[in-house]
């Protein structure tokens, strides 16, 4: 999470969200029409923009991981791990074997941030969130809440998106919502993506 001075707390505009909330809950909601995830992890509050930085899924209902020491929310569509404290994008960093030919893993390593967080505290009569709005973040892309309703998302997933924006919260049954299509190794409806974008012209 942010260190923030008292001077520069005071100076900024707090949203309440909603109630407090327990260890491993959730709050999902929209502020500014930007659609944020509020989370208690380990005694910490972390918020951060919901809708993956890379294809818009719902990156606030994922499982949280612990990555090399980092808690990270999964992606459940296409398994982007995604720090809760500073929005970095983590992968497993490969090297190429000449003798065997193969690709061994070599540990896991940061692009750098992706996904916008914001600043979250809890007061007495609820849980506040400030947005931290400088400069450009991939997130961005999605953070106007209409585009929730343009994803290319089997009914299920939109449904869980939007109970979730509602003050739902919860994952879908099972825990996790399919990538559009099913997701598999085709992507999107069993497709190349470059098939699918040129259908959307």
């Amino acid at each position: 999470a942010m260190s923030v001075s008292s001077a520069d707390a005071d100076a900024r505009t707090w949203h309440r969200v909603g109630d407090a909330i327990k260890e491993g809950g959730r709050i999902q909601a929209k502020l500014e029409g930007r659609p944020i995830t509020v989370l208690l992890n380990k005694g910490t509050l972390f918020c951060i923009d919901s809708m993956c930085y890379h294809g818009g899924g719902p990156l606030g209902l994922g499982d949280i991981e612990n990555i090399d020491g980092k808690d990270c929310l999964n992606c459940s569509w296409h398994h982007y791990k995604i720090t809760i404290a500073g929005g970095e994008k983590l992968y497993q960093s490969t090297s190429f074997d000449k003798e065997t030919g193969k690709l061994n893993p070599t540990g896991w390593k940061s692009v750098g941030q992706r996904q916008r967080v914001h600043l979250a505290e809890e007061r007495d009569d609820g849980v506040y969130v400030h947005l931290l709005l400088d400069g450009n973040i991939e997130s961005d892309k999605y953070s106007d809440c209409n585009m929730t309703s343009n994803l290319m998302a089997p009914d299920s997933t939109r449904g869980a998106i939007n109970a979730a924006l509602k003050g739902g919260g919860a994952p879908p049954p099972g825990g996790r919502s399919a990538p559009p299509g099913g997701g598999g190794s085709r992507g999107y409806a069993g497709k190349p993506s470059g098939q699918i974008f040129q259908g959307m012209k």
